[in-house]
């Protein structure tokens, strides 16, 4: 066999091999390494993105998930991911989740927008430390709901209680404060008001272009006009020393109209 013709047929017949040889590596690397949890219900477009790759694979039931890979779901998709025993993480739409590397020995994770429903029963389970743009949230036995872009992060509490300790400036040091809120309460913290005020104003604009009958009638009922009713909704906020923050009770009638709240209450229930 000439050179040319051996050099070809080495590189037909032991590529295939090596390529295994490296998928069973690698495998037997990730099956010592503990599972961070495991996707249990992905509903429409749920995507994983593993270590060290920039492709995205489509979730499977069951699948297994590891620290520092990505889970992101596109529109008019959900994800419950199951943490340990008696954690449960439901992911919204158009959100991207990055299981991060444990801190101080408990589960961490980080979504810079969208919205996450977190159940974690009380056990012996570690905590899960949420991160968002704005503030770090710890919990432990606790239900709650939030909701967050690059600028400001709402928590809403059902049950149990959630402490929340805001960035500084800086984005990456924690402040020295934390809050504690607790069941029935819903606690927003914003970065910059000015930028929140024009994104409060812009989802009022897109909810009346929804919903422009119901909206007209509720408009009728406001004796002050639409323009007080932006201001009474921004009011309750008092300055910190990186942002704002607002502490009000849940609001259960726009609950009540959240397809998304509702779908999360009643897996709970089944859950139960």
């Amino acid at each position: 066999m000439d050179r040319i013709n051996q050099k070809n047929y080495l590189n037909i017949n032991y590529r295939p091999l090596f390529y295994l040889i490296l998928f069973f590596t690698f495998g037997i690397i990730r099956s010592n390494e503990l599972p961070f949890g495991k996707v249990t219900l992905p509903l429409g477009k749920v995507m994983i993105q593993e270590v060290s790759s920039e492709k995205w694979q489509k979730a499977r039931v069951n699948q297994q998930v590891f620290k520092d890979e990505k889970i992101k779901t596109l529109a008019k998709s959900r994800c419950e991911v199951k943490i340990g025993k008696t954690q449960i993480v439901r992911i919204g739409e158009n959100a991207i989740v990055h299981l991060e590397d444990p801190t101080d020995g408990d589960n961490s994770i980080s979504i810079e927008s969208g919205h996450v429903w977190l159940n974690a029963k009380p056990g012996k389970g570690k905590k899960v430390r949420v991160r968002t743009p704005t503030a770090v949230a710890a919990i432990r036995g606790t239900i709650y709901r939030l909701d967050c872009t690059d600028n400001h992060s709402t928590y809403n509490v059902y049950d149990g209680s959630v402490d929340v300790i805001p960035f500084k400036d800086d984005g990456i040091t924690l402040e020295d404060t934390t809050f504690s809120i607790n069941k029935g309460e819903s606690f927003t913290f914003v970065k910059d008001f000015e930028k929140y005020k024009k994104e409060y104003q812009k989802a009022l604009q897109d909810y009346r272009k929804k919903q422009e009958s119901g909206f007209e009638q509720f408009m009728k009922k406001q004796s002050e006009g639409f323009d007080n009713y932006k201001a009474d909704q921004l009011k309750g906020f008092e300055e910190f020393k990186s942002g704002h923050f607002t502490r009000t009770k849940i609001d259960t009638e726009a609950d009540s109209q959240s397809d998304w709240v509702q779908w999360n209450q009643q897996r709970d229930t089944d859950r139960d």
